[in-house]
């Protein structure tokens, strides 16, 4: 049971958060009923922005420690309570860094520099060429966490076995997928599988985005991974 004070000291932290994020920059969240408050060059909704905050004062990572992440609440916000947003407009957010955890760029180039840093800690892979040699990578990926495939498993075919399972084509044929419900019978948070699941195609975003629109990205990419040794 917690203390007098405990709930003391937890009052002192939540009221130094509040004037805190009080000083954010603060945009609406892409037609949604929430805002996003730009902190440390990430753009994040409240409660993870508390999470986060709460995290930084009273807790220290050790290199042992194993972290399971998952949303254990998602879908808060009604779905009649969005906004259509057009593609225009979600454009220009995100070529402006303003999307949800902040900067695709500053995102990548993070993670990019990490793992130059800490090889061993961190495996830095691009989508392209994991959809490109599938096999391969996931070798790579058995190696890097250190339970690799033995000559076994590998004269077995035990790899493309494993990729053949979690190909988009075998993932998004599955009954469950094809007819099952997310949060079924939660009303307005429920939603069809199906929608999880698009083209699965590198480069299908031709069809969506204009040639304005892909050269501006390809200009800013140019610009933020330059001198980084980065290429994407």
């Amino acid at each position: 049971m917690e203390s007098h004070l405990e709930k003391q000291d937890r009052d002192v932290l939540q009221k130094s958060f509040e004037e805190m994020i009080s000083t954010l920059p603060k945009v609406n969240f892409w037609g949604l009923p929430l805002d996003l408050y730009q902190y440390q060059g990430f753009w994040i909704t409240l409660p993870f922005l508390q999470g986060a905050l709460s995290a930084q004062q009273q807790f220290q990572a050790q290199p042992t420690d194993i972290i399971l992440c998952s949303s254990l609440r998602t879908g808060y916000s009604k779905s009649q309570n969005t906004q259509p947003i057009q593609l225009d407009e979600a454009f220009e957010l995100f070529y402006e860094g303003v999307s949800m955890y902040g900067s695709y760029w500053d995102h990548v180039l993070g993670y990019w520099k990490a793992s130059l840093e800490h090889p061993d800690k961190l495996m830095f892979l691009k989508y392209e060429d994991v959809v490109e040699n599938t096999v391969l990578y996931l070798k790579k990926i058995a190696e890097f966490i250190g339970y690799p495939f033995s000559s076994e498993e590998q004269q077995e075919g035990v790899p493309e076995n494993i990729v053949q399972m979690c190909s988009f084509e075998n993932l998004s044929g599955l009954e469950v997928n094809k007819t099952g419900k997310h949060r079924e019978g939660q009303g307005n948070l429920e939603l069809e599988n199906n929608v999880f699941f698009r083209k699965g195609n590198v480069g299908d975003w031709k069809n969506y985005l204009t040639t304005e629109m892909s050269q501006r990205l390809d200009q800013r990419t140019l610009q933020k991974l330059s001198s980084s040794g980065l290429s994407l």
